[in-house]
């Protein structure tokens, strides 16, 4: 049976950077060389020391880039690489494809068929090359709280263009904000703002992972996002959204993207300075038992939500590729 892997990847499209796919072109993704008998390796077997690569791993967070996903002849399995960035296995003797993924950003490689010899010790030299991937973020939303009416203007500047937003966006949302939580944009009223972008994808360090079962999904979100601070009316659009989406799997992963880590997605400026703008992204994917190294239980933390505030929620579905 073939296992899942995860992969960041919200539309079908995929965008290679140039440079990366001359050195694709150049660079064999896995090879082996320096292949040497040795009577103490058990007869029937051989043992590989597989050195592995790329232009990006040192930027990579350690969550992500220590965990290498394998298979050998379809034999799937999982290791932690150290900071030598090598790792040995031993394998039998045989006709082999091997195939490696680095985790989110990278490519899959994947080898030819290869003879590995009995009772040889050998090295392997595998190059992960990155992807730029594009990535459409979901329902990004912005509401505020304001205990008096006010005059605002909010800039949203994401990291590629807008494909839509509602009201229109014309360099700025501005408009008027009163205690009900309504926004007046040219004398029409809304709930919330709306905007929309595809955009590469920068991995960002995670302190937070989630195994949740379909029936725990709505609990586990109302519990969460409570503890953060959303108002009744904000956990109903929240959990309205995403809540249909999550429970078509009998069982998900679940990340968090909190504060400044959602600036990879858009930066927001709004004047008057508000007393805080939260802001809160999940990330989700049907379960799979290879994502275990990715779980990090953890209450959300409280948002700040006195005087002038704003909150922003989106998110996006995390795609999974076989290996």
């Amino acid at each position: 049976m073939k296992t899942t892997y995860l992969f960041f990847f919200l539309l079908v499209s995929l965008t290679f950077n140039s440079n990366a796919f001359e050195q694709q072109k150049s660079v064999p993704g896995f090879y082996i060389y320096n292949t040497k008998k040795n009577a103490s390796v058990k007869n029937g077997e051989a043992k590989l020391t597989l050195h592995f690569n790329s232009p990006n791993f040192n930027g990579i967070p350690s969550g992500y880039q220590t965990i290498i996903y394998y298979s050998i002849n379809e034999l799937v399995d999982t290791f932690i690489l150290d900071a030598s960035f090598s790792h040995t296995i031993q394998l039998k003797a045989a006709k082999t494809v091997f195939k490696f993924w680095a985790g989110p950003g990278y490519d899959e490689v994947i080898s030819d068929t290869i003879q590995i010899e009995n009772q040889t010790m050998s090295d392997a030299q595998i190059n992960f090359n990155s992807e730029n991937l594009m990535i459409e973020v979901d329902k990004p939303v912005i509401y505020f709280q304001s205990p008096v009416q006010l005059d605002f203007s909010l800039h949203v500047n994401p990291t590629n263009d807008f494909t839509f937003t509602y009201p229109v966006y014309k360099d700025q949302w501005k408009g008027t904000l009163y205690p009900t939580g309504e926004i007046e944009i040219n004398k029409q009223k809304y709930p919330y703002l709306f905007w929309d972008s595809k955009q590469d994808f920068q991995l960002k360090d995670q302190t937070n992972g989630y195994h949740i079962s379909k029936k725990e999904v709505i609990p586990f979100l109302e519990k969460q996002l409570s503890n953060a601070g959303l108002t009744a009316a904000e956990k109903t659009d929240f959990i309205t959204y995403w809540g249909p989406r999550l429970t078509q799997h009998e069982s998900v992963f679940i990340q968090f993207y909190l504060q400044e880590d959602c600036n990879q997605f858009a930066k927001i400026q709004c004047e008057p300075k508000p007393t805080a703008i939260n802001r809160l992204y999940i990330g989700f994917s049907e379960w799979n038992e290879t994502l275990t190294p990715l779980l990090h239980p953890m209450e959300l933390p409280a948002f700040k939500r006195d005087g002038f505030n704003v909150l922003e929620w989106g998110g996006f579905e995390l795609k999974t590729i076989e290996l």
